[in-house]
């Protein structure tokens, strides 16, 4: 497994799928920051039609090689922050094939 810090100040994630992730994985995203939840920083899963408030401190876990994920903008003047985690389908591969 590997891990990321986004570490700012306004981490902003357009939407993507992350198709070189284990197919199977469940990924961990965590966010951390002075900002307005509600205003903005939402989580949204695009294939789902969903979007929803991710407060900080706040932990999901998706299929990031499956979904289409981003988040969205906070305010001018706020923080955000975060980590996720994730393991690499080439990790697996090589496993499997000795």
């Amino acid at each position: 497994s590997l891990t990321t810090f986004n570490l700012g100040p306004q981490v902003v994630c357009r939407g993507h799928c992350d198709d070189h992730d284990f197919s199977c994985g469940w990924s961990p995203l965590r966010s951390f920051g002075p900002f307005d939840y509600k205003k903005g920083g939402h989580v949204v899963f695009w294939e789902l039609g969903i979007a929803f408030e991710f407060p900080p401190g706040t932990r999901i876990f998706f299929p990031s090689a499956l979904l289409t994920h981003s988040n969205t903008r906070i305010q001018p003047h706020e923080q955000r922050y975060s980590v996720t985690s994730y393991s690499s389908g080439g990790e697996f591969q090589w496993v499997g094939r000795g």
